[in-house]
């Protein structure tokens, strides 16, 4: 007798914790996903800034103990729930190809792209969120985001060609002080780690491999909320404030970008504002697919796929659509509004491949329930914020976040080489900046 297909749509935190949870003996599992990692994104940071090497920050779907696996690199399109079909298309780029061995990220033009189906019993919707750019000219073209390890790399890579144009003898002080500015959009917790990441990268080495430079250099937070870390307690937030601001890096909030430039970007508030780096880590946007689905969305707020507390999709009349359920930040729970956080859709892949794993058994199914976990932010030179049924600052917050680091990783494999990272970083230095 054959076996069921579950077709799980996206390799994020909930389909990839699907993934490699449910039984092989019972279903044959399809992952499609243009990215063939999951991507630790609270580690991607420190990936950037050199504290240990980008492919820790990932996981591949396909292992040797999930050898009945099979992954395409595509995206979902559309989907047609009458017929249970899929209708995909691939991105791949292959060696010999023009710009085949450039840095590039996923979906990007000049990918050999053709369509194909895929057939399903039981589906999966979890294919994240896009990137929340405000429509904002420019952006696409000149900002560095911080999603996949790819853009870690990119993020790196432009750190050392700033650092090393402006230590040409043809830049004057102020071409120096204009390119040594890095600017982050977006005062959530990726924006704040990434400008604590580089003020350590910073501080702690860079300033010693280049001391001409040193003074010079200057990080920028910018958001459009009056305050950062908004998904924190007030006092919580004032403390991140108050300690970014005395290690000198700029907070701009109630900063509104009009467009983005090659080497500087437009403000309402202040005009022309020079930049050798931006990193654009603003909020989500619905994925494509979901905006093309008949299932019913929140009325307000982000456009996402509303499900059952049993996470089983609710078609455009509040009806279940039978074999389909939607997870992580593309879908919430009808009367709810759960945060698209990474702990969430983990939960969720959790629960779901219990559900299906235990399918046809006896006992009743619970509906899911999110269990709250706290929220960390790191905020440069071992500090820290840590906000749940105790909040903490300082240091412990530090140490706190650090072992939340390791957690997020689903291999001992992983944690045991960051950690050996950690300790010669300690010891000798990042390896871009060796002592």
């Amino acid at each position: 007798m054959s076996k069921p297909t579950l077709a799980i749509i996206g390799s994020g935190w909930a389909g990839f914790t699907l993934s490699q949870k449910v039984a092989l003996e019972k279903f044959n599992i399809i992952v499609i996903s243009p990215i063939r990692t999951i991507q630790y994104t609270p580690l991607l940071a420190s990936a950037a800034c050199g504290l240990f090497n980008f492919r820790l920050a990932e996981e591949p779907v396909r292992r040797r103990s999930r050898t009945g696996l099979k992954y395409y690199k595509a995206t979902a399109e559309n989907i047609d729930f009458d017929t249970c079909t899929i209708y995909c298309k691939t991105s791949t780029k292959m060696a010999g190809d023009p710009g085949a061995h450039g840095f590039q990220r996923a979906g990007e033009e000049g990918q050999t792209q053709t369509t194909f189906e895929v057939k399903y019993d039981t589906l999966c919707i979890a294919p994240g969120c896009d990137i929340q750019d405000f429509a904002t000219p420019g952006v696409r073209e000149h900002a560095l985001f911080l999603r996949t390890t790819n853009d870690a790399r990119l993020i790196q890579q432009r750190i050392l060609e700033i650092l090393d144009k402006s230590s040409l003898p043809t830049m004057s002080d102020q071409d120096q002080r204009d390119l040594l500015n890095m600017r982050i959009v977006g005062g959530g917790a990726i924006g704040i780690e990434a400008a604590a990441e580089l003020y350590d990268l910073w501080n702690e080495e860079m300033r010693f491999l280049y001391p001409h430079l040193d003074g010079k250099l200057t990080i920028t937070i910018h958001d459009v909320a009056p305050e950062i870390l908004s998904t924190f307690d007030e006092s919580l937030s004032e403390y991140a404030t108050n300690s970014l601001q005395g290690k000198q890096v700029e907070l701009k909030t109630a900063s509104h970008i009009e467009r983005v430039g090659k080497d500087a970007i437009f403000t309402k508030e202040d005009g022309r504002l020079p930049f050798g780096l931006l990193i654009w880590a603003t909020g989500n946007k619905a994925s494509s697919l979901v905006e093309k689905l008949p299932v019913q969305k929140p009325e307000k707020g982000l456009p996402r796929v509303l499900t059952d507390r049993y996470l089983r999709v609710l078609g455009t009349e509040g009806e279940v659509v039978q074999g389909v359920y939607a997870l992580g930040d593309a879908a919430d729970i009808e009367g709810e509004s759960l945060p698209t956080l990474a702990e969430v859709a983990l939960q969720k892949g959790e629960y779901l491949a219990k559900v299906l794993n235990q399918e046809g058994e006896a006992g009743e199914t619970k509906p899911f329930a999110y269990e709250q976990q706290s929220l960390m932010a790191y905020l440069g030179r071992h500090d820290g914020i840590v906000g749940g049924k105790t909040d903490w600052t300082g240091a412990s917050a530090w140490i706190a976040w650090r072992s939340g680091s390791l957690a997020w990783t689903r291999s001992w494999r992983r944690k045991f080489m960051i950690s050996i990272s950690w300790l010669f970083v300690w010891w000798d230095g990042r390896d871009i900046v060796r002592k």
